[in-house]
């Protein structure tokens, strides 16, 4: 009886978000609507745009940023001595994603593409103002990041998870912005004179709408940067998750659960950036030649010497560095 009452009910859980960033918690419960509003559009509405449903890119984007502000908001959790900031942080990051999903939602609706999408002025409009507000969220990041990584916190290994989960995140979050620079075809149209349709892509020696992967729809058949901009968002969630885990093995040392959780925050970040050449290389995530599986290796060994190179060095109680 005692473990259950012991654990966080909803109403706690709402409160202890408000408290830390009031536009978080509502941009929260907005995503989580509107991933079940996108999913019963995927029943109800048959129309699909390059070979899946419409509603099927709102539907993982709400998922994804519903994932994000709970994340954001466990981090803010550790910045609870700087509320306005905390605040500030939240609000920017809650207007930048809802900025977002609304004009997701709203060429979604329209049966036209989001992302790249420059047929109309219009159109052209919609993708320059997502453009904007994830740069927005980008710098936001980086400042949240400089913050944590300033912050004084207890748990040497947890301390590591966070901040390292945080810069994988920021890397991530700026891989996207590859995907936002025209092709070589659009490119040539724009000096034959002709008006382009899009401008950017996903897929890097192939076009987007070709084979792809199930659910995921990332290209099978040429370079895709969204594996790699997909691993870096949610280190954030990762990292943290894999020092929790590492915490309820008493018989590990504080020494070595440090060490495996910063082995696990380089390997982390090196698959993520291997994952991201892959794509810059034209190769799918399912295809790995001698390059890329020399560039996983290389992943691997530095991923040992800092867990080796961890457990060497001699550390003061009360320092906490990542």
């Amino acid at each position: 009886m005692s473990a259950i009452s012991s654990r966080p009910s909803l109403s706690s859980l709402w409160r202890r978000a408000w408290s830390l960033s009031p536009a978080l918690a509502v941009g929260t419960v907005v995503m989580i609507l509107g991933s079940v509003l996108s999913a019963m559009g995927m029943v109800l509405d048959p129309r699909q745009l390059l070979g899946e449903s419409v509603w099927l890119k709102p539907a993982k984007f709400y998922v994804s940023l519903a994932i994000y502000d709970v994340t954001i908001l466990y981090l803010l959790g550790f910045l609870s001595e700087r509320r306005r900031f905390s605040r500030a942080v939240g609000a920017v990051l809650s207007a930048c994603g809802v900025i977002e999903m609304v004009a997701i939602t709203l060429q979604a609706a329209r049966g036209v593409r989001s992302h790249f999408n420059i047929a109309t002025s219009f159109d052209q409009a919609i993708f320059s103002t997502m453009g904007i507000t994830i740069t927005v969220l980008w710098v936001t990041m980086v400042v949240l990041a400089v913050a944590l990584l300033r912050a004084k916190l207890t748990d040497l290994s947890l301390a590591s998870a966070l901040r390292m989960g945080l810069l994988v995140g920021v890397v991530g979050a700026g891989l996207g912005f590859f995907m936002t620079s025209p092709n070589s075809e659009q490119i040539a149209s724009m000096k034959a004179g002709e008006a382009p349709k899009e401008s950017g892509s996903h897929t890097i020696g192939g076009k987007d709408g070709g084979p792809g992967l199930p659910l995921v729809g990332w290209s099978s058949a040429a370079g895709d940067m969204r594996p790699a901009h997909f691993l870096g968002l949610h280190g954030m969630q990762v990292l943290p998750v894999i020092a929790m885990l590492l915490a309820r093995r008493r018989e590990r040392s504080e020494s070595r659960r440090l060490a495996l959780v910063r082995a696990s925050g380089v390997a982390y970040l090196g698959l993520t950036l291997a994952v991201a050449v892959q794509a810059l290389r034209g190769l799918p995530i399912i295809h790995w030649d001698a390059i890329g599986v020399a560039s996983l290796s290389l992943v691997l060994l530095f991923s040992l010497a800092t867990f080796a190179a961890s457990l060497l060095l001699k550390r003061e109680p009360a320092v906490v560095a990542a």
